[in-house]
Formats: structure tokens, sequence, C-alpha cells
């Protein structure tokens, strides 16, 4: 992990699927969206993320997915914080901890789809069950980076 910003685990790429060791005691800040479907993500970033962002973030944005993605699932979306703030609608905690399979998707959100089949099909190729909940780590931004030129780490938790 970078000591300047948390949730980096590495300057480049995670260009093959191999696995870490999540950081321990990053302090985020957090919004949950319970029994969401996929069509309703554009919505929840794009109204919330700026929400979030008033919270001083020392790091990248993320999305944590509990459940199933192709029905209903819940939905946590936050930021890395410097320590706990005091922001109405916003809860404090930290980011989850212990193994998991990581690759890097270059490019846009709208190829995010198939970045994730690659990274699940590596995942039960190597015997892997059922994933605790999987992470999006937006490691850059898309409001200063070009479409073409987006980093999303994606996080299988073990």
């Amino acid at each position: 992990m970078t000591d300047s910003l948390p949730l980096i685990l590495r300057e480049e790429p995670f260009f093959d699927a191999i696995e870490v060791e999540l950081p321990t005691g990053v302090p985020v800040v957090t919004m949950e969206f319970p029994e969401v479907r996929l069509e309703d993500l554009p919505e929840i970033f794009d109204g919330h993320f700026h929400q979030l962002a008033q919270a001083a973030p020392v790091g990248p944005g993320f999305a944590i997915y509990d459940g199933d993605v192709s029905d209903e699932f819940d939905l946590t979306i936050g930021f890395p914080v410097a320590g706990p703030v005091e922001i109405d609608g916003l809860d404090n905690g930290v980011f989850p901890t212990g193994h998991a399979l990581i690759m890097s998707h270059l490019g846009g959100f709208d190829g995010l789809g198939s970045a994730w089949e690659a990274l699940m099909e590596r995942h039960f190729a190597k015997g892997g069950s059922a994933p605790r909940f999987v992470v999006e780590i937006y490691v850059t931004d898309p409001s200063v980076i070009a479409h073409d030129d987006l980093r999303t780490d994606l996080l299988v938790v073990l």
C-alpha cells in the first residue's frame, strides 16, 4: 500500500489476478443502500459521492457489493478519511480487512461487467467459493481523468 493514498494497494495496475492482504485500520466514511439493483447505481453514485466528498477524503472512493448483483444486493459506498467525521447522513467505520483476489480494470465503467466476469472466472478456477462480498476501488477520479484512462481495482474478498 502506498503511504500517501489509502486503498491504492500499489501504483501500477494489477494486470493479473493475485491475492493480497487488505490493509487494516483504514478509517472510512460510508453510506449504505439496501436492496439495490444494477440500474440504481448511476443515481446512487451521482447523487451521493459528492456528499461523501464533504468528509475530506484521503484516498479513492469505493463501493462494496454484498449479495447477488444480478438481482438485489446491499451497497455501501465511501471514502477513506484521516479520522472520524461528524456529518449528517455519513457513517464512520473501517475498510474491510482480510485476503482478497484483486485485478484492475482499465477503461470506462461500461466495461466493468466483463472485467468482473474475468475475475470471478479466475476466482472459481482457483477453487474459490462464493465470496463474502466484492469491492470496487475507484483508483482514478472520473471527474479529472479521461473515460478511457480510468482505473478501477476489483476485489473478491475471501
